[in-house]
């Protein structure tokens, strides 16, 4: 597996420039996407995630740009279909982080920005045992176990690839240790946790204990294509 992430740096005006220079590299589907995004920020993320993702699966099938071809399952999820299958890859994004995981086992990735939530939200999305280990901890701890939590399930929703067809609620992912989780009732996929700079969570999820011990961190104007 490798997992690249990159800062945007959403505060710089060449941010921007590299992410319109990088639009062409983009399918035309994706491209009218981005566009349609009143803020800029936001259409720099979507870019430089659907850019970082190309990228990536270029040196994973050592490929070249044109040759990518993608379809998706029954619920939506993106896969490779050219020049050949075989190779799963995930992105995330959130603040100024985007993040990619590519790997040859089902693998999801998510990137959350730590900020204040009315943790009331765990009473409706996670599961019981989940809501006891969260609520059991002294109140200055539950904000940053909230974001485990939220970052670690919602990658094993985007690794399964069936989207919220699989309740939030029914199953639980328990801490077995310091950067240990395990998934119940059935521990049929493993976790692993990345430090961000900045107040973010990254989490990791796949089929297979294969993960980098760390992560790949590029800049946008390191996605060159051919």
């Amino acid at each position: 597996m490798d997992i690249y992430a990159i800062n945007l740096r959403l505060d710089e005006k060449e941010t921007v420039r590299h992410a319109d220079r990088l639009m062409v590299h983009l399918s035309e589907e994706k491209r009218a996407k981005a566009q349609r995004f009143y803020r800029t920020e936001d259409r720099v993320r979507a870019v430089a995630a659907d850019a970082l993702a190309r990228w990536c699966l270029c040196r994973k099938l050592a490929a070249a740009n044109r040759e990518l071809c993608f379809g998706t399952n029954a619920y939506g999820k993106p896969h490779v279909t050219a020049p050949r299958t075989g190779v799963h890859y995930n992105v995330t994004h959130s603040g100024c982080w985007v993040a990619t995981g590519v790997s040859e086992a089902e693998v999801g990735i998510d990137v959350e920005q730590i900020q204040q939530v009315d943790l009331d939200i765990a009473e409706r999305f996670f599961s019981t045992a989940e809501k006891a280990d969260l609520f059991s901890l002294p109140p200055e701890e539950r904000l940053n176990y909230f974001f485990d939590l939220w970052t670690l399930k919602e990658s094993y929703i985007k690794a399964v690839g069936k989207g919220l067809s699989i309740p939030l609620d029914s199953f639980a992912i328990r801490k077995r240790g310091k950067g240990v989780f395990e998934l119940e009732p059935q521990p049929t996929h493993v976790f692993k946790q990345y430090e961000l700079d900045g107040p973010y969570k990254l989490s990791v999820c796949s089929t297979l204990d294969h993960f980098p011990d760390e992560v790949t961190f590029l800049r946008l104007e390191d996605l060159l294509f051919d």
